[in-house]
């Protein structure tokens, strides 16, 4: 008994010292990254999207309520305006996530960014926590590493601009509630798990891939384990179906819009190429270098080069092959395969979900493929006749290390130098800032791309987006009002989306003498959109 007793206190030492490490390694990664991203809350400049969910938040906070894109909808609670989707597909809860970070320290882009930072850190954290049930503590703090240095994540967790910071965190909320029910049946992580899944669905809708795919890769490889474990624990299991429907049912009133949203987009063959561009870009670390380098330009961010590659796909390829060919434990081909399966379908679903183009839609693959392989170098770590391996594994994951950080270096190197170019220019910051008290003035914002910034970074002024109702004149755009309390925005040529606003632009140019077109320019010099006022 005495033996007992005082293997159960080492038991429990090893365990509490091996938590400790992880939250310590957490910690250091965590002030790495906040370091780095500190220079990120003034440049780039602020981006629509990424304003969007910004705004809302701060009409709530403030009181205000201010123009924002059709599709917002918003509910009165305690007097204000609260969110509820930010589009038909997407969910208030990135919003609501800068409600208590505005009504501490202010609405303004540094709180904004570095509120993204927080809750990026925290999934890292959970992810971590995850992986050590699984694996244990360095593997935990090696996995860390891997997620935290990816550029990809890097900055979608300070610029994110496509709810990805949310469903990054339901995700691996979801992971280490799994985590913990998985090991000791605990009834709790089981109904958190469903919980968070299903809060992610109301985040954002195409999460349904990733649950989708984790659902198939379960019944292939742990059909009869997850069978003994939910039998006699089925009012467990029903509960945690409901806790997984219940913020689901929020988006029931939406699903026709969402099929209206889906109908509208572009079909497969044409979308395909941007698909595996995008695709490439997440695991070669380029993807935010390119999109800064064509200032937000979609369709030109791979016609060159961008001079950066982290090896992410390589090494997950050669780990997953080493592991086919070394291993013969039923349980590690088991466990990778289970893991390979989830990001295989879960990349070809993100291929297949229509509109799905952008960065954030296929980071839903994430934080996969450094779980596989964290997983694989486990195996071998922990066998050690194996050498080679070992060797080989160490020096992957130095060069993964390496890359990681020089890409990083280099896309912020990139944003130092312009301060944003185009749709990313922080000289609309600049603007705003000069005319954030301003009551009288209006600001027509004459294409897409101005008109969220100017809501969260202005107070005063009234904004108007008129753009929306250009469709209707078929051509024959409406002359512009010759107001002088009239500030009307329009890009330069080749950062206009709708075109509207160049249609004006150059038919002004060079006109009457009670007309002024002021160019607004990013570091480099380079304009990156026009002011339009007319004189008395």
């Amino acid at each position: 008994m005495p033996d007992r007793l005082e293997s159960e206190r080492a038991s429990s030492y090893l365990k509490s010292r091996g938590l400790l490490v992880t939250l310590i390694a957490w910690v250091v990664l965590s002030l790495g990254i906040v370091a780095v991203a500190e220079q990120n809350v003034a440049a780039p400049g602020m981006y629509y999207d990424e304003a969007l969910f910004a705004g809302l938040a701060k009409d709530f906070v403030t009181g205000q309520k201010r123009l924002h894109m059709p599709g917002c909808e918003r509910i009165t609670v305690l007097n204000r305006q609260l969110p509820i989707f930010v589009q038909p597909y997407i969910g208030g809860l990135k919003s609501w996530m800068f409600i208590p970070s505005f009504s501490l320290f202010g609405a303004n882009l540094a709180v904004a960014r570095l509120t993204n930072v927080f809750w990026a850190v925290l999934s890292l954290l959970f992810f971590m926590l995850g992986v050590r049930l699984w694996l244990g503590t360095a593997p935990a703090i090696v996995a860390g590493a891997l997620l935290a240095l990816d550029p990809t994540c890097f900055f979608l967790g300070i610029l994110d601009w496509g709810a990805a910071v949310p469903a990054l965190l339901c995700r691996c909320l979801a992971f280490y509630c799994a985590s913990v029910w998985w090991r000791n049946r605990n009834v709790a992580g089981l109904l958190l798990a469903g919980f968070f899944l299903g809060v992610g669905v109301f985040n954002k809708i195409d999460i349904l891939v990733f649950i989708s795919a984790v659902g198939i890769a379960a019944l292939v490889f742990y059909a009869r384990e997850i069978w003994q474990a939910l039998r006699t624990r089925w009012l467990q299991a029903s509960f945690a179906l409901v806790l997984f429907v219940l913020p689901i049912a929020l988006t029931i009133p939406q699903s026709s819009k969402v099929l209206l949203v889906a109908e509208q987009t572009a079909s497969l063959t044409t979308e395909l190429g941007e698909k595996l561009h995008t695709l490439a870009a997440l695991y070669d670390g380029s993807y935010f270098y390119r999109l800064m380098n064509v200032g937000g330009l979609f369709d030109k961010m791979y016609d060159q080069s961008a001079g950066i590659f982290v090896p992410l796909l390589l090494v997950l390829i050669v780990a997953t092959t080493a592991v086919l060919i070394l291993m013969r434990g039923k349980h590690h081909l088991r466990a990778i395969g289970f893991l390979l399966t989830i990001l295989l379908l879960t990349s070809a679903g993100v291929v297949l979900l229509p509109g799905a183009v952008r960065i954030h839609h296929a980071v839903l693959a994430f934080p996969l493929p450094q779980l596989i392989i964290v997983t694989v170098f486990s195996f071998f770590w922990s066998d050690p006749r194996r050498r080679i391996a070992r060797i080989s594994a160490a020096a992957a994951l130095v060069i993964l290390f390496a890359t990681q950080v020089h890409a990083i270096a280099r896309t912020e190197a990139l944003i130092a130098k312009t301060g944003g170019r185009g749709r990313w220019s922080n000289g609309l910051d600049q603007f705003c800032r000069e005319n954030k008290d301003r009551s009288d003035v209006v600001i027509a914002s004459l294409d897409w791309g101005f008109n969220e910034q100017l809501a969260f970074l202005t107070d005063a002024p009234q904004l108007v987006e008129p753009f929306w109702a250009f469709p209707a004149y078929n051509g024959n755009l409406p002359p512009l009002p010759p107001r002088p309390q009239y500030i009307y925005l329009v890009h330069s040529p080749e950062y206009s989306l709708f075109r509207y606003d160049v249609s004006y632009l150059q038919e002004l140019q060079g006109g009457s003498e009670n007309l002024d077109i002021q160019p607004h320019s990013d570091r480099e010099g380079s304009t990156a959109f026009y002011t339009i006022r007319f004189h008395e």
